[in-house]
């Protein structure tokens, strides 16, 4: 095989060109969610905990939920390595985690590193009074979170002045939530002065704990002073006699509250009544909350005239509850709504009228309703579909006797007449043998006499009792007379 000069053949290697030698192996380039879960998993191994899979899966999105997981201490630290790293979330929510104090001293530092989160949501974690120590702490230095939820955590009457100084320092919060904690009266006072001199805070709720009597009167006086709150929940708290008065006393002068709960207050008849005059001052109050608590429809009907009166009036809910209403309720609500757009909550209706005055005339004036006078009505002795008819009931009597004495004489007469059998002799009737039986005379002494006589006299009765002897010959034992 012969080859031509240009396909000539050579052993020696193909040098690599040197521009190749020189470059570099390519990279991988990380991305920062990348990162962030690579930390994450890194850290829950390490602290030997379940990944949680909601993160994993939270991508780049800017809220993250993670509600009743159950991380506790050692999740929240892992959560708390991948969120100094995470600049997009501004929505974070790990309520029913149980991270208590230890937890929350990681999610602490991280954010005060994370200056993006808005919205906290840290409720029913077990965080005790530690707990809140480490909260006053971060929010002395955090000034962008505006929504801050810490209810039913367990804070005490003693921890009250913790959150009194957020509320009174703190110049971004626009909402707090302290439900469902053990706050007391001290609490309700310290709420109050932080109130009164706070001007940025929108939205509190304090709902479901022990805010009561001096407290509430208290807290009422700085909700009265506030200029900057619109809604306001102080339901489950057993305000009574002194914080509902005082806090009618608010709504007088406040012109900022547009949302008012006050349900399961314990508020009764006559403390509704003083809460309903000083509400008519307001005009600014849009709804009201104040149901399950110890009034009926009657009271709650003021309320409804107080609207309706007002042209002033800014109510567009009034919330009554699962409480019952009658019918002069639903009279006076018809005649608010044709005037007004009112939404009104109400419970079971009831086919009653609390209000005598407002019960109309029935057709029948005979007829008498009786559920709430609580009687029968009686029924005539003469039947009411005869009515108009006259009866003379004593002549009626007199004449029935005297035709029933007539037919007693008329059958006195026939048992005494004589019958006469087939040997024609005659019998008298019983009647007649009866009389001749009670005509008999008899001495009474002279028949006890011939029956002495045969019988003999009777023993006198012994009054004392003799003595009984058993057979063993011992003395005789008196028994009682049975």
């Amino acid at each position: 095989m012969t080859m031509s000069k240009a396909e000539t053949f050579s052993f020696r290697p193909k040098l690599i060109r040197e521009e190749t030698l020189l470059e570099d192996p390519p990279r991988k380039y990380w991305e920062p969610q990348d990162i962030k879960i690579r930390l994450y998993l890194r850290e829950c191994e390490r602290l030997k905990v379940i990944p949680v899979s909601a993160y994993l899966k939270q991508g780049t999105k800017n809220s993250l939920k993670i509600k009743h997981y159950n991380m506790g201490p050692n999740g929240a630290k892992a959560l708390a390595a991948a969120l100094l790293l995470d600049t997009a979330i501004s929505y974070l929510d790990i309520e029913g985690n149980s991270i208590t104090s230890l937890g929350l001293s990681s999610i602490k530092e991280a954010l005060s590193e994370n200056m993006h989160i808005s919205y906290l949501n840290i409720a029913d974690n077990k965080l005790g009074s530690r707990g809140a120590e480490l909260i006053g702490s971060m929010m002395a230095h955090n000034h962008v979170l505006e929504i801050f939820d810490v209810s039913k955590n367990g804070f005490r009457d003693s921890d009250a002045h913790i959150f009194a100084k957020i509320i009174s320092e703190n110049r971004t919060l626009k909402e707090l939530i302290l439900a469902g904690n053990e706050f007391e009266d001290r609490a309700g006072t310290e709420f109050g002065t932080a109130l009164a001199s706070n001007d940025i805070l929108e939205r509190l709720d304090v709902s479901w704990n022990h805010i009561r009597k001096k407290g509430a009167a208290d807290f009422a006086q700085g909700v009265k002073e506030n200029v900057g709150l619109k809604k306001l929940n102080v339901s489950f708290n057993g305000f009574g006699t002194e914080g509902t008065a005082f806090m009618g006393v608010a709504l007088a002068t406040n012109r900022t509250l547009l949302e008012l709960d006050m349900s399961k207050n314990r508020i009764t008849e006559l403390d509704l009544k003083l809460f309903t005059k000083q509400m008519a001052q307001n005009d600014t109050l849009q709804i009201l909350r104040i149901g399950e608590n110890l009034f009926n429809a009657l009271p709650a009907m003021e309320i409804l005239r107080v609207v309706l009166a007002l042209e002033t009036s800014s109510i567009q809910v009034l919330d009554f509850g699962t409480m019952c209403v009658d019918q002069c309720f639903l009279m006076v609500l018809k005649e608010l709504q044709d005037v007004k757009d009112v939404k009104v909550i109400h419970g079971r209706i009831q086919n009653v009228y609390l209000d005598r005055d407002m019960m109309p005339v029935p057709e029948n004036p005979d007829q008498d309703l009786t559920e709430y006078s609580g009687t029968t009505p009686g029924f005539s002795e003469i039947d009411k579909s005869e009515k108009g008819k006259t009866y003379v009931v004593e002549e009626m009597d007199k004449n029935t006797e005297n035709d029933n004495d007539e037919m007693e004489g008329n059958n006195k007469g026939d048992e005494n007449e004589k019958r006469t059998d087939d040997s024609g002799e005659t019998k008298l009737e019983k009647g007649e043998e009866k009389g001749d039986e009670e005509g008999i005379d008899f001495d009474e002494k002279k028949l006890d006499d011939e029956v002495e006589a045969v019988t003999g006299k009777p023993e006198p009765e012994n009054k004392v009792q003799k003595p009984l002897a058993d057979d063993r010959g011992s003395a005789g034992t008196l028994t009682p007379d049975i």
